[in-house]
């Protein structure tokens, strides 16, 4: 593509300097014939002197015309050679960052320098871009990290006070059971944040490759579900999962299973006390759609157009104790798109409804 792109402007290049070649030198032989006729005619006459240009131009037109001609095609070497290492100044211009309000003449010739001009302009624009949100996610990521810092006081006060309480005092044994019972809540929940710091500080590495292989995505659903039925128990959540018996698609096993990972724990973090998470898929000729809702807190529409980014957590879930670092959600995302699928959320009454597209064949996009 680039081969082609560089032939086609050494192309352009050289019919637009043979054109100007041909214009140039038509003009100097107008003049010239212009100056021979008018140097015979009024020779002829007897009208010229010996100073006179005409006269002059009749003992030498070789060599004035040879003169003619050379200066003409130097200045037209000068003129182009000036107007095409300006359209490459301009380019560099825009490379640069800087704003150039007037082209030459030369990109309406030659479109290929406008089509590196708005390459150009459109790379430095995602670049800025890229580099806004790469900023925006470092303070994202240093707020959550002042964040969870604050929380881990939290549940290391109430250890050490418990255990403080039971070294200090003669405590009975239904004191000492209720003291160690809170002390190990609080170690729980500080696990959960050391990992959530974990979460944090490896998450540049997060997707790559992938390794795609067959696989029924029906069976690792279901295997997903069990896996997270202690969890739910506790709460009284309970899955209703409509999925048929096989589908099989191409996809990389371990991303997938951290992608549905992801949604089934984002779901009972998020999910009322006794209620019904609703898992349903379905397919078609050439991709799959797969559905994840629960009924949860109330979140706002500007809240669910950030869900996928990273570091984010709406601000009804930043408790200390639910939520997690905000970079499930932004994962899973990472992990459809690189299967070229998609994934989005929006809200039903008081449920929050994730849909993911999923090829059947890694090889389509969406």
């Amino acid at each position: 593509m680039k081969n082609n792109t560089y032939r086609k402007l050494r192309k352009r290049l050289t019919v637009l300097f043979l054109c100007c070649s041909f214009v140039v030198l038509g003009a100097v032989s107008i003049l010239i014939a212009i100056l021979s006729y008018s140097a015979g005619y009024y020779g002829n006459q007897g009208a010229l002197t010996t100073s006179d240009f005409l006269m002059f131009y009749l003992q030498h037109a070789w060599e004035v015309n040879l003169f003619l001609y050379v200066l003409a095609y130097v200045l037209f070497l000068y003129v182009f050679i000036g107007l095409f290492y300006r359209n490459m100044n301009i380019l560099v211009s825009v490379l640069e960052g800087n704003t150039v309000d007037k082209v030459p003449f030369f990109f309406r010739l030659l479109p290929e320098f406008q089509i590196a001009k708005d390459k150009v302009e459109d790379m430095i624009a995602k670049r800025n871009e890229s580099k806004q949100l790469s900023i925006q996610e470092k303070e994202h990521k240093n707020e959550l990290l002042m964040y969870l810092a604050h929380d881990l006081k939290t549940p290391l006060t109430s250890m050490i006070g418990y255990i403080n309480h039971i070294l200090d005092h003669h405590v009975d044994g239904e004191q000492m059971e209720k003291s160690l019972s809170i002390a190990n809540e609080k170690a729980h929940r500080l696990d959960e944040l050391i990992e959530e710091f974990e979460e944090i500080l490896r998450y540049d590495d997060k997707v790559s490759m992938l390794d795609a292989s067959p696989l029924d995505i029906c069976a690792l659903i279901k295997q997903q579900v069990n896996g997270f039925y202690p969890l739910m128990e506790k709460r009284g959540i309970k899955a209703q999962v409509d999925i048929p018996e096989m589908l099989e698609i191409e996809a990389d096993y371990d991303k997938l299973q951290r992608l549905l990972d992801n949604l089934m724990r984002n779901a009972i973090t998020y999910s009322d006390s006794d209620s019904i998470i609703y898992i349903h898929c379905r397919e078609d000729e050439s991709q799959i759609t797969l559905e994840y809702r629960n009924d949860g807190e109330e979140i706002d529409e500007e809240a669910v157009s950030h869900l996928f980014e990273k570091f984010y957590r709406a601000s009804t879930a930043r408790t200390s104790s639910s939520g997690g670092a905000g970079l499930g959600l932004a994962i899973a995302k990472e992990i459809v798109e690189l299967h070229h699928g998609s994934i989005d959320a929006h809200k039903e009454g008081k449920q929050i409804v994730f849909t993911i597209h999923l090829w059947k064949k890694l090889g389509g996009k969406l």
